[in-house]
């Protein structure tokens, strides 16, 4: 009887302030959405599954910015450094496509890495967003509070 039975629901928008304990201006938002289209294809839909995280860390390290997000059709992801476009570097700075989503990876760290960093996925549904800062410093390596488990730092 029925085809298609097309279901469009926005979750949730909210805005907060991540606590990184630097001085480091703070004002990254995230927008999360999920869409949803149902159909004789399966359950078509587009998520962001965690906020990303700030990180704090010194020159010369290596800092991994993770992007998760779900959908189906499996969403492309951008990434964007100050509203620019992230042009990889090779043995620098690569993103690489992973099961949760994707991955930013910058190897040997400068302070001019420093930035707000943006990933935004997009298929068929839409799109999902959030936005994490990079705070590159001179000394030691420091982790500080951030808003969800995933952060990933190496040596």
């Amino acid at each position: 009887m029925f085809k298609h039975l097309k279901i469009k629901v926005l979750l949730f928008c909210f805005s907060f302030p991540l606590f990184t304990g630097s001085e480091f201006p703070q004002d990254p938002s995230m927008q999360a959405a999920t869409l949803w289209n149902t159909s004789s294809d399966g359950p078509h839909f587009i998520r962001l599954d965690a906020p990303m995280n700030n990180i704090t860390t010194s020159v010369g390290q290596t800092a991994e910015l993770l992007c998760r997000v779900s959908g189906n059709p499996p969403p492309t992801v951008r990434w964007l450094k100050n509203d620019a476009p992230v042009v990889q570097e090779p043995r620098r700075v690569s993103y690489r496509s992973t099961l949760f989503g994707s991955r930013l990876r910058i190897r040997s760290l400068d302070t001019t890495d420093t930035g707000y960093f943006q990933c935004v996925a997009t298929n068929i549904q839409g799109s999902v967003s959030t936005t994490g800062v990079l705070f590159v410093k001179f000394g030691e390596k420091t982790l500080l509070p951030v808003a969800s488990k995933h952060l990933c730092i190496s040596n």
